[in-house]
């Protein structure tokens, strides 16, 4: 099932999370789009409850493993 969340911030517009393929899409304002991969339910759950997600986000992102360029 796939969960879309948008993210107040001037970088990023929204999150959509697919927790069949364990992977986050992070699609930002400029168009530009990226993958994380192996990322567990409990981890989009923190995301959820964050106070600040963007910097949940910023690191989800530049862990090597789960960063893949999309588009």
């Amino acid at each position: 099932m796939r969960k879309f969340l948008p993210i107040s911030s001037k970088q990023i517009a929204f999150v959509e999370y697919d927790d069949q393929s364990s992977q986050m899409h992070i699609q930002y304002h400029t168009g530009q789009s990226h993958i994380c991969t192996n990322v567990r339910p409990d981890q989009y759950q923190s995301l959820l409850q964050s106070s600040n997600p963007y910097d949940i986000i910023v690191k989800m992102a530049a862990e090597p493993s789960a960063y893949l360029p999309k588009g």
